[in-house]
C-alpha cells in the first residue's frame, strides 16, 4: 500500500478528476464503467467511513475482472510497448524538424525548442520557445477545439498511440488573463496560450497508472508542447494467480486506512482499478490495484493503493524513476 498527500485543493481536484473519475467517462461499455466509483459517490462527505467506502467500492465483477487481467498477461507476456519514437531523430521527423548533429543522443537545446527522449522510462518531451509570440485569441481557441483534438489524436496514432490505448481524453485552452490592479474583473481580457489534449492511457479497458499523454498547439495546429510518459507495461512477473479479493477484503483494507489517515475529518472518496507501476530490482513493472482517493472540504487530501491480487507480491516501496 503505498501513501501521497496533496496539500494544494485545485491540484488535488484536477488530479483526482481525471484520474480518479476517468473511468466514468471513457467508455460506453458498461463493464468499463463498473471499474471506478459510481457518479453519484462523488457528491457524498461524511464521517461515516464505511459508509464512503461502500458507496465508492466500483462494482466491478471480481472474475471477469481476473479474466482481463489474466488476458493482458497472456496477450503480453514480454510487455507492450507500442511507442514508435525511439531516438531524436523521430521526434525530429514526426514534428518537422531540421535534424540535430551539436546536441547529445538523447536531448537536444536550441534558440527555438527543447526536446528528449528517454527510450527505457518511454518519456518523450518537446517545448518550443514562445517568447514574444503573440497568443492566440481566446474565442478562435475556444472555436478550434474539436478540430485540434482530432489531429492530436492523430498525432498519437503515428507514434503508436492508438485510440484503444486512449483510456480517456479531455481538450481545452490554457487561457491567458491581462488585468491591472485597478480594472473591475469584467474588464479583463483574455487570451489563449494553447490549445491542449490531455489523455489517460488503457490497455485493454484497464488504466494504466501514470501513463499520459499532452500536445499543445496554437493557431493553424502547429505543436508547441508534447509530453508523452508511455513505458512499457509489463505485468509483475511474480504474478501467477490471478484471483483477486474478495469485496469484504478491499473494503476492509480500504477503511482501515481511510480511518487512520483522515483522523475524523469529513471526507469524500472515490476509486477507480487500475495497473500501477512498482519497482522489483530496479525496474517498472505493473500491479493490478485499487487507487483511492480522499478530498476533505479543507485543503488536503490524500491517496493510497490496496493491491487487488489475493497472491502476495514483492516490490520496493518508493515512486518509481521516470528518468
Amino acid at each position: 500500500m503505498k501513501n501521497s498527500t496533496f496539500s494544494v485543493r485545485a491540484g488535488f481536484l484536477g488530479l483526482f478528476g481525471l484520474l480518479l473519475l476517468a473511468p466514468l467517462a471513457a467508455s460506453n461499455a458498461a463493464d468499463v464503467s463498473d471499474l471506478g466509483s459510481p457518479a453519484e459517490s462523488a457528491q457524498v462527505y461524511s464521517q461515516d467511513y464505511a459508509r464512503l467506502v461502500d458507496s465508492a467500492l466500483p462494482r466491478f465483477n471480481p472474475d471477469l475482472l481476473a479474466r482481463r487481467i489474466a488476458l493482458v498477461r497472456s496477450k503480453y507476456p514480454n510487455g507492450h510497448d507500442p511507442l514508435r519514437l525511439r531516438k531524436i531523430s523521430d521526434i525530429e521527423d514526426l514534428l518537422g524538424l531540421p535534424h540535430s548533429t551539436t546536441s547529445g543522443p538523447d536531448y537536444v537545446s536550441t534558440g527555438t525548442a527543447t526536446y528528449g527522449i528517454s527510450q527505457t522510462s518511454g518519456r518523450v518531451h518537446y517545448a518550443r520557445n514562445l517568447e514574444g509570440k503573440a497568443p492566440m485569441d481566446f474565442a478562435e481557441a475556444q472555436q478550434s477545439q474539436r478540430e485540434l483534438e482530432a489531429r492530436h489524436l492523430d498525432l498519437l496514432a503515428q507514434v503508436g498511440i492508438d485510440r484503444t490505448q486512449v483510456h480517456f481524453a479531455s481538450t481545452g485552452v490554457m487561457s491567458l488573463r491581462t488585468q491591472s490592479a485597478d480594472m473591475a474583473d469584467d474588464k479583463a481580457q483574455l487570451a489563449a496560450d494553447s490549445v491542449f489534449t490531455y489523455a489517460l492511457r488503457a490497455i485493454d479497458g484497464l488504466q494504466v497508472e501514470g501513463s499520459q499523454a499532452k500536445i499543445a498547439s496554437r493557431g493553424a495546429g502547429d505543436v508547441v508542447g508534447l509530453s508523452l510518459r508511455w513505458p512499457s507495461v509489463l505485468l509483475h512477473p511474480q504474478l501467477t494467480s490471478f484471483r483477486l479479493k474478495s469485496t469484504e477484503q478491499l473494503k476492509r483494507e480500504a477503511l482501515a486506512e481511510i480511518t487512520r489517515v483522515a483522523n475524523g475529518a469529513v471526507v469524500n472518496v472515490q476509486m477507480a482499478v487500475v495497473l500501477r507501476p512498482v519497482k522489483l530490482e530496479g525496474r517498472r513493472v505493473f500491479v493490478p490495484s485499487l487507487k483511492v482517493g480522499m478530498l476533505p472540504r479543507e485543503e488536503a487530501g490524500a491517496m493510497f493503493y490496496v493491491d487487488l491480487p489475493l497472491q502476495q507480491l514483492a516490490y520496493e516501496q518508493g515512486d518509481v524513476s521516470d528518468k
